[in-house]
């Protein structure tokens, strides 16, 4: 997988392939990110769903399962982001990718202490920003991907060129990404790596609930939708809570009753319990192409032989 513009991003990261496991909350937690870490990617802890306390624990969990590089996500809408981006700084952990926020929140504060920050957008004029505001890279990520999702809709495949063609600093690809043939579209595209969320859910490492990882293996191309526009978007997969949230939608619901219905811990019921009726589920539109559960190994190590194949059959 190593070209001119990938070994950037590796050469970036620290690490031998140009693939970042998505930072996703109750999803990534160490064993995730030392996993993907020692797959060759670049592993992220989602510090989203963490307390920083949690946060420092899993660190330090991390750090005793792999001997490679390793980041934290850290979403800028949570009250505790300052509190998380020190403990993982104490820590030494070096990769923060931003995202749901100004990069300009922490962009300064962290390149000070040295570290290295990449910020996920969702517009080529937004990575511009995120260019001007000091980040080393920019996660495009397209309107397929799962969880909190960017209000455009721009998909990945018009995403990644407009993105490329309106910065000069690296581009990881995301979205919509499930296999080595969709790395090669990334990479064709002009991206110089990419970030992999939902395929990484449905591994033995992730700690999603077994219920959540069999739901994804059995959803079908449709079963994701995008809900919550009044609030912040959010791919899910369909269930009696998004059909509740679907049918509010429907009837006018305004911001403030779509929060009540929302309520408190759904994620967590969800993706982290097991509730598959009244929890929400987020993963990408992606899903209806997964169909196992997996060691982070050997999704790597067949995303690797995909990717090849795929480049092979363009020469035929």
């Amino acid at each position: 997988m190593l070209t001119k513009n990938t070994k950037k991003i590796c050469t970036l990261l620290g690490t031998r392939l140009p693939i970042v496991q998505a930072g996703m909350i109750w999803v990534s937690g160490a064993k995730l990110a030392a996993a993907a870490a020692n797959s060759g990617c670049l592993g992220l802890i989602g510090a989203g769903s963490m307390q920083p306390e949690l946060l420092e624990k899993h660190i330090i969990k991390a750090r005793s399962l792999t001997t490679q590089p390793f980041g934290v996500n850290v979403p800028l809408l949570y009250s505790k982001a300052k509190e998380q981006i020190d403990v993982a700084l104490e820590h030494g952990v070096k990769i923060f990718f931003t995202s749901a926020g100004s990069p300009k929140m922490f962009t300064d504060y962290l390149k000070g202490k040295g570290a290295t920050v990449v910020h996920v957008t969702t517009t080529p004029e937004l990575a511009l920003k995120c260019e001007k505001a000091g980040v080393d890279a920019i996660v495009a990520e397209g309107f397929e991907a799962g969880g909190h999702n960017g209000r455009d809709e721009i998909t990945t495949m018009c995403l990644i060129p407009q993105v490329v063609n309106a910065v000069s600093i690296p581009v990881i690809a995301a979205g919509g990404i499930g296999d080595g043939r969709a790395v090669a579209a990334a990479l064709a595209l002009g991206a110089h790596g990419v970030q992999i969320g939902s395929r990484f859910v449905a591994t033995a490492e992730a700690s999603a609930h077994s219920q959540f990882k069999d739901m994804i293996t059995q959803s079908g191309s449709s079963d994701t939708m995008l809900a919550m526009r009044k609030l912040v978007p959010v791919r899910l997969l369909k269930n009696e809570f998004y059909a509740k949230i679907a049918r509010a939608e429907e009837s006018g619901a305004s911001a403030e009753e779509l929060k009540e219905l929302l309520g408190k811990g759904r994620a967590k019921a969800g993706m982290f319990e097991g509730d598959l009726r009244e929890g929400e589920l987020e993963i990408g539109q992606v899903s209806g192409l997964i169909r196992d559960i997996l060691p982070v190994q050997e999704v790597v190590s067949r995303l690797e032989q995909e990717f090849f194949a795929a480049r092979e059959s363009l020469k035929e």
